[in-house]
């Protein structure tokens, strides 16, 4: 048995959770034909114009949002603040110092820009280490919070998150994580999701299962999607309108996805 401290990083992120632990969300476990788009996907790439399922996923869901810009919003009993700008938190593994640690990314602006531009922003956020690793970036914040009580530490995000643009600024307006590429063992993956966002998306394995099409059995690759609705915010019609949307640019239009 080894014990050791728990790190500030990890311990900034209990403290995160438990300050958005407060949502009421509409959960939806979604199954999407990626068959067409994979190739599609793969003939982009040979012109080198092409990008990743998960950076396609990204300019997708993006363009929704925009779309539907109360799926792009923040919320509390107070306000709600709806954004023009999509700005897409992910989630990236970096090398530091011989150890794999996680970052927190934002991707500005992700409708505006293209699969190809997204795929190449994410590899070289990769490469750079930097001292972004989550909410709270500042160092001597950082080092002031590990020293006080966690009610303490709690309180002082609880704070911050109240200024939708503040937290728009350090943590982007939607959530969007992936395994597609680390697993290929089928299910769902649930991403966090609490406080003010209103949506959160997961990107899940893939596997090829037999379909009916028409009158026809094909065998199908598939891909599991995991989205997250604020309740506070989002009702079930609008949710459902919403996956329609991406659904179709995954399905059928995403020759128009750029």
């Amino acid at each position: 048995m080894k014990t050791m401290k728990t790190s500030i990083d990890r311990k900034l992120s209990i403290y995160g959770f438990d300050a958005v632990n407060n949502g009421h969300n509409i959960y939806a476990l979604l199954e999407f034909d990626i068959t067409d788009l994979r190739k599609y996907l793969r003939c982009k790439r040979v012109t080198g114009r092409g990008g990743s399922l998960f950076a396609f996923f990204i300019k997708a869901i993006a363009l929704c949002l925009k779309e539907y810009p109360a799926f792009n919003s923040m919320i509390d009993s107070r306000k709600t603040t709806c954004f023009e700008e999509v700005d897409v938190s992910i989630p990236i593994e970096i090398e530091r110092n011989g150890k794999i640690e996680n970052k927190q990314y934002l991707i500005r602006n992700a409708s505006g820009k293209t699969t190809c531009s997204i795929d190449e922003e994410i590899r070289i956020a990769k490469e750079k280490i930097d001292d972004q690793r989550g909410f709270v970036i500042s160092r001597r914040l950082q080092t002031l919070m590990e020293l006080l009580p966690g009610r303490a530490a709690v309180a002082i995000i609880r704070m911050m998150i109240r200024n939708h643009q503040k937290t728009k600024e350090l943590s982007g307006t939607v959530f969007i994580t992936s395994i597609s590429m680390f697993s290929t063992i089928p299910g769902y993956i649930i991403p966090f999701i609490g406080g003010p966002k209103a949506s959160s998306f997961a990107i899940g394995s893939t596997s090829k299962k037999a379909v009916v099409i028409g009158d026809q059995i094909k065998i199908r690759e598939l891909i599991n999607v995991t989205a997250i609705f604020n309740h506070d915010i989002i009702d079930g019609a609008p949710a459902a309108r919403f996956i329609n949307k991406l659904r179709k640019i995954v399905e059928d239009g995403y020759d128009a996805v750029e």
